[in-house]
């Protein structure tokens, strides 16, 4: 067995008591590679990785019995309901909606964690699925949720008005209107694009990957310049149709009539 903090050895962190499964899991594939066999051995090695305060406390719970190598005794301290919280849920579901999700690469991050964290509570009988589907919709963000309810009207038309979409049925409608935005978590190159029903890598906008058309400076003393010049030939123009009205509708130029 491997020396307590050597790098190959099982560690067990005491402020993140989730972990713990894993901790014995490895102490498992230590006792089989090691040899090691006996209970009371496997008991002694399991608090000899924790550290002294930790050891302290395993020690001082009677129900705590030694390792078993069908099923190992978790100190009720650290019980498997502590493994995730609605606290953990709802950060999600918060850190979500303030990112305002526009690329598939956001919105499949969100949904991974989402689905670890969700499923655990709705298997543990902490929440129920309408409860985990309203709070999946509520870290989606008002312009996403506004185009996945657009694409849910035309697919779901048997859903009554009011009744709530799943979280399959979202997801299937996000991956639509997401579809050719970037893969990318932190969306670089789709950041600014508001997702759209038909949202296409070949339908480029300003300020995306294709930039907006040069306009080229407009100098001032020259635009005056031609307004100048537009002015005299207008003030030219009067003056002959003045001349055509006054003459008689022939301008003779000064020339006598005959």
């Amino acid at each position: 067995m491997p020396a307590r903090g050597h790098g190959t050895a099982p560690s067990f962190n005491p402020s993140k008591p989730r972990e713990l499964p894993r901790y014995f899991t490895e102490l498992k594939f230590l006792f089989a590679s090691c040899g090691v066999t006996e209970n009371a051995e496997k008991k002694a090695l399991g608090i000899h990785y924790v550290d002294y305060n930790t050891s302290e406390q395993w020690l001082s719970i009677s129900e705590y019995q030694p390792y078993n190598d069908s099923q190992p005794a978790l100190p009720y301290s650290y019980d498997a309901a502590t493994k995730y919280s609605m606290a953990d849920l709802d950060r999600i579901m918060g850190k979500a909606a303030r990112t305002d999700i526009k690329t598939i690469g956001q919105f499949a991050d969100y949904y991974r964690k989402f689905y670890q964290v969700s499923k655990w509570l709705t298997d543990s009988g902490q929440i129920g699925s309408l409860e985990r589907d309203r709070f999946f919709r509520n870290g989606l963000g008002p312009s996403l949720w506004s185009n996945i309810q657009h694409r849910l009207n035309i697919v779901k038309r048997d859903v009554r008005p009011g009744d709530p979409y799943t979280m399959t049925q979202m997801k299937a409608a996000a991956e639509f209107v997401l579809h050719g935005t970037n893969t990318s978590m932190n969306g670089t190159k789709y950041s600014q694009q508001t997702p759209g029903l038909y949202a296409r890598n070949d339908m480029p906008y300003f300020g995306q990957s294709e930039t907006a058309p040069s306009v080229p400076p407009v100098k001032i003393e020259e635009t005056k310049k031609r307004f100048a010049d537009m002015d005299h030939k207008l003030e030219t123009v009067l003056a002959t149709l003045q001349k055509l009205t006054t003459n008689g509708g022939s301008i003779n130029n000064g020339a006598p009539q005959t």
